[in-house]
């Protein structure tokens, strides 16, 4: 769940592996989050994310760009936006531990946040 810190920074707690699933869009360029969230983005918004990922109290640091939008709940997914992971050192480190800890699993058919 996205919640608002301090200074207009966002947290992203991936409580599991099944949530990371969900919340990873791997067909978008060098892959992106999808962040639950009640707050409103437009798509090409920057935005700063402190992500912590299963198994790990860690706060890792991710600058990106909104490419996707749920403007509502609908069904299994929630309202959010999907960050674009960047491509600096810790956008890469980011999305490294997101392929590791989804290793397998990333092309399955189970439903996500986004499609």
């Amino acid at each position: 769940m996205a919640m608002p810190g301090r200074g207009g920074v966002l947290t992203c707690h991936m409580e599991s592996i099944e949530t990371l699933y969900a919340s990873y869009l791997s067909f978008v360029s060098n892959g992106a989050l999808f962040v639950p969230s009640n707050q409103s983005h437009q798509l090409g918004d920057e935005v700063f994310i402190a992500v912590t990922l299963p198994n790990s109290s860690e706060r890792l640091p991710m600058n990106g760009k909104v490419v996707w939008i749920n403007s509502k709940t609908q069904g299994s997914r929630p309202a959010g936006f999907a960050v674009q992971i960047g491509t600096d050192i810790a956008g890469q480190r980011i999305k490294n531990e997101v392929e590791r800890l989804l290793a397998g699993k990333i092309d399955g058919l189970q439903s996500t946040y986004t499609m």
